[in-house]
């Protein structure tokens, strides 16, 4: 069976002071109906991610939390840091790299794009694709507002940020709304270039 590495939330329990590591469940789920052939490697931010670079085929950048550089904190520069180096290690090998909503933001900011706060972005809402309109899921309070020039916009929104892009040379690609949720998938075309690229 192969791997694809994932990344994880990094939540601050309340009741007493810890530190965790999170998976939606949404994701096992996307696993078994989407990429039946792999399962999911959760990444541990005690663990160097080179250690995981022999054993995987692919890298997911899940969602949750926020870019440090647009809310501070000790978690989200901890996340920020390690989420940087798995960008590096992708290009360096050669690894298909897909990011989902604070995932592409993350991409994004490695290749000096600009995030902006946004509204409004919550829930379902119309996403302009090629010459289509799509409807998808988004939960995020920061948006891409212009890419850097490695990147390419695929898709945006009415308000002009960008809700997904590609990388112009390597398999990289970020999306803004959660497929791995509930009617996440209405549009596979994106997901599947960077599926098609997985060895």
């Amino acid at each position: 069976m192969k791997f694809i590495a994932i990344s994880q939330r990094i939540l601050e329990n309340q009741d007493y002071y810890e530190l965790r590591e999170c998976l939606a469940l949404d994701w096992g789920s996307f696993f078994k109906k989407e990429l039946s052939g792999f399962l999911p490697l959760p990444l541990s931010y005690e663990i160097d991610f080179k250690n995981y670079i022999p054993s995987i085929s692919a890298v997911i950048l899940s969602g949750g939390n926020d870019l440090n550089s647009c809310k501070f904190s000790f978690i989200n520069q901890k996340r920020d840091e390690y989420e940087k180096n798995i960008i590096k290690h992708c290009i360096q090998n050669n690894i298909p790299l897909l990011g989902v909503c604070k995932g592409a933001q993350m991409i994004a900011s490695y290749f000096n794009s600009t995030i902006c706060s946004c509204k409004d972005h919550v829930g379902n809402h119309e996403v302009y694709l090629n010459d289509q309109i799509i409807n998808v899921n988004s939960y995020h309070n920061f948006a891409i507002k212009t890419l850097g020039n490695e990147l390419e916009m695929l898709a945006s929104v009415k308000d002009e940020t960008i809700e997904a892009f590609k990388h112009k040379k390597f398999s990289i690609y970020g999306l803004m709304w959660h497929i791995e949720r509930e009617n996440g998938m209405s549009e596979k075309s994106i997901f599947n270039a960077w599926l098609k690229d997985i060895k």
